[in-house]
């Protein structure tokens, strides 16, 4: 049994000193002993040189490769903090982008009213203004008043008529520091005398209950004999002091029979939404501005 192991290794180590694998390595060794013996011989610095030589220029393909690499490619790893402080640089890059927007569509807006209103200040150049923005409105006013952002801090007065680029809307009612009140035309309660600019047919311009959901207000008090038709445009008579002289009041819709006196108005559609109305002019001062004509308009018609 001892003879049949023995015969076995022997065998083993046969063909191990026949494989390649120990004829590769008894090469390397011949080789790394050949070097080493050159090493020491003179002039056979040569072999290291051959080697450097051939080695050289690929480690400068390899570094300058990396090189490039480097300054081509991104970072890929970034800290948490990093990118946390990329979220809220773009946010704030976001939100003074939609400020600019936001500024840049008010001023376009505000030229255009500028613009219209500039040939109405020619002809009345006495006039004197304050701008000023609809901040909020009354869901319990049948008649749409509304709140401004001016007020007697911005020389702001009771009664100061309220315009825009198209024509009256109101006037002031009630004034605060920093805001005040507007009562529309629309609402009977409102009292201004008014003249037909086509025909002179004049009369009183009041607010109707059952105009002021249509965007609608009445020329009450007009003749039976009048001339007025669909389409005429209806202007202030400044009479009073109440507002400058001919500020558009609105267009002229159809001529009715009040149900009560049998009278006769016109009923009259303003040039502007009032209920939608953002920007507006408050005139403080004007040519012929004075008391205001309480008795102009019958208690009567307020009530209606």
């Amino acid at each position: 049994m001892e003879d049949f192991r023995k015969g076995a290794v022997v065998v083993d180590f046969k063909r191990f000193f026949k494989s390649n694998g120990f004829k590769l390595f008894s090469a390397c060794c011949f080789i790394a002993v050949g070097i080493s013996i050159l090493s020491f011989v003179p002039g056979a610095n040569f072999v290291s040189e051959v080697v450097d030589y051939i080695v050289t220029p690929m480690q400068m393909v390899l570094n300058n490769f990396s090189n490039v690499a480097t300054s081509v490619l991104p970072k890929t790893q970034k800290s948490a903090d990093e990118y946390e402080k990329e979220i809220k640089d773009l946010k704030t890059e976001l939100v003074r982008m939609r400020t600019i927007l936001t500024d840049y569509y008010e001023v376009k807006r505000e030229n255009a009213q500028y613009l219209k209103f500039y040939g109405f200040k020619k002809q009345n150049k006495s006039l004197k203004f304050k701008t000023a923005e609809v901040i909020s409105r009354d869901p319990n006013d049948l008649f749409y008043g509304f709140t401004l952002d001016k007020g007697s801090s911005d020389g702001i007065c009771e009664n100061d008529p309220v315009i825009t680029e198209n024509g009256l809307l109101g006037r002031v009612s009630v004034v605060k520091k920093h805001s005040c009140r507007v009562k529309t035309i629309l609402s009977p309660g409102y009292k201004m005398g008014a003249i037909d600019s086509v025909t002179g047919d004049s009369g009183v311009v009041t607010g109707k209950k059952s105009l002021a959901d249509g965007n609608k207000t009445a020329l009450m008090y007009i003749s039976a004999q009048n001339k007025i038709k669909s389409g005429d445009i209806i202007v202030t008579t400044g009479l009073g002091g109440i507002c400058p002289k001919g500020l558009p009041l609105g267009s002229v819709v159809e001529i009715k029979n009040d149900d009560y006196d049998s009278s006769f108005y016109a009923v009259i559609e303003p040039f502007d939404d009032i209920k939608s109305i953002v920007d507006v002019f408050i005139l403080t001062d004007f040519s012929g501005k004075g008391d205001i004509a309480a008795e102009l308009l019958p208690s009567k018609v307020a009530d209606r």
